[in-house]
């Protein structure tokens, strides 16, 4: 079935992969709290496309871990 497939339908379904995790990527570099909810959220339900944007919303609302172990940019050497 795959051997069928050409390298647009290759391209089509690497865009479709990439936009699918894009809420888990979002929360993941933001460092949010939470992030096997989303995760979760868009692995389970997020092809669907409606729970899609609910992973998306809650990759850029949900409130990040604090940095305190991290140094000021100033303090840097």
């Amino acid at each position: 079935m795959l051997s069928n497939l050409g390298p647009l339908e290759l391209l089509v379904i690497a865009a479709l992969l990439v936009i699918l995790v894009t809420p888990s990527v979002i929360a993941y570099r933001r460092k949010v709290e939470r992030l096997w909810l989303v995760v979760l959220v868009n692995v389970i339900a997020g092809p669907t496309g409606l729970l899609w944007f609910v992973a998306l919303y809650m990759a850029m609302t949900m409130s990040t871990r604090s940095t305190d172990n991290m140094l000021p940019a100033d303090d840097a050497v």
